[in-house]
């Protein structure tokens, strides 16, 4: 049984028309809602105009969850947002590359760290919507879509859509991006600027999705100059390249042909051993044990292999392993060293309030009131063979 129902919580069903909603209401709309015997509540979709001053944005979820999304600063503090969504002065560029698409490039000299944009999605979608039948998921969007401000509308049509079904439907598939929110429930968000950064297997930017503003950060992980294009990854990229390969095609519809990806095969094995290699390692610098076979030499290695495969947007995890292995051998200054630049590039890939973030920022204040200090004085210090098996 399928029906169209009402949100207690809000009004009654049916109305629709913006005159009609009381100056409290914090939606534009009344919210249009489904329910079934799957669900546990109605999904509706809440839509704001003034959101981000002006830009909008729509919600495909529960009221519950509507109403927790108002508690964030991203709605409640009209400071939240100032360094968000601000295009008037670009350090980028559109333009278009063979095979490959439109892209963006950098139009000044980029240095790691810097912010190349942020943004606040136009939606957010709960992953359960798919609990209804696909026209009332459908009928969701599709309203969601025309209640967004007109300018809005116009960035979501001019997103790609590579599969070709439902307009609408196909364009938030292809470019949504999945986030954790609200204790971790699983969320689909779109946002028409980032999905105009092209994917590379070593991308020279990373981003991370805040939840208190509920923006998109994209900042650069290394330098990038004038004229180079800007990429992110679409995917876990600290696999082989079949994997990735795979990855790509089932879920965006394309052949890669990043340099890594087409690079002669002996160089893709090369390259594919020393991911594999990179995993040995981590999982050799986590064993805590009496037996753990952890060396910082162990640890300077995995920093060289990660240098190596120029996977630069995710170097904090390899610094990071270095400044508790030097810490749990009791070598305060080395630990400072590395929770410094851990610190540094996890939070470009992470976030600004991520735990990892904020471990690594007390170990560079104070390494010897970490957990790790010294945690290894007196293990017999057994390496890592050259082959990156423990020995």
């Amino acid at each position: 049984m399928h029906s169209f129902v009402s949100v207690g919580l809000l009004a009654a069903a049916g109305h629709h028309d913006s005159s009609q909603v009381p100056k409290d209401f914090p939606w534009t709309f009344w919210p249009e809602c489904y329910s079934n015997e799957n669900t546990t509540e109605p999904y509706c979709v809440f839509t704001s105009q003034n959101f981000a001053s002006g830009r909008g944005i729509f919600i495909v979820d529960t009221a519950t969850n509507a109403y927790q999304f108002l508690q964030k600063p991203a709605f409640a503090d009209p400071n939240a947002l100032r360094r968000v969504n601000q295009y008037s002065n670009p350090s980028f560029e559109q333009r278009e590359f063979p095979g490959k698409g439109r892209g963006l490039v950098a139009n000044k000299t980029l240095h790691r760290g810097d912010q190349i944009f942020a943004s606040t999605p136009l939606i957010i979608a709960n992953t359960d919507v798919y609990d209804l039948v696909d026209s009332e998921r459908l009928a969701l969007s599709h309203r969601g879509v025309e209640q967004l401000p007109s300018t809005s509308q116009t960035l979501f049509w001019s997103l790609l859509d590579h599969f070709k079904g439902d307009p609408v439907d196909d364009r938030i598939n292809t470019n949504a991006f999945e986030v954790y929110l609200l204790g971790g429930q699983v969320k689909h968000v779109v946002l028409p600027e980032i999905a105009m950064l092209n994917h590379d297997c070593r991308p020279n930017a990373a981003y991370f999705f805040d939840e208190d503003t509920l923006s998109h950060y994209v900042h650069a992980t290394q330098t990038i100059y004038p004229g180079e294009e800007i990429t992110i990854t679409y995917i876990n990229n600290e696999r082989a390249r079949e994997k990735r390969v795979a990855n790509l095609k089932m879920n965006w519809g394309f052949e890669c042909s990043c340099s890594s990806c087409s690079a002669h095969p002996e160089l893709v094995s090369q390259s594919d051993d020393r991911i594999q290699q990179m995993r040995d390692i981590a999982s050799a610098l986590d064993d805590w044990t009496p037996t753990s076979t952890a060396t910082p030499e162990a640890a300077e290695l995995l920093i060289s292999l990660y240098e190596q495969e120029r996977l630069y947007a995710s170097l904090g995890v390899a610094y990071k392993h270095a400044a508790e292995t030097y810490a749990s051998f009791g070598d305060k200054w080395n630990a400072m060293k590395f929770a410094r630049l851990s610190a540094e590039y996890e939070v470009l890939d992470k976030g600004f309030g991520d735990v990892d973030v904020g471990a690594m920022r007390k170990m560079a204040e104070d390494p010897e009131m970490t957990w790790s200090w010294k945690k290894r004085v007196g293990f017999e210090r057994r390496g890592v063979g050259a082959c990156g098996h423990v020995h």
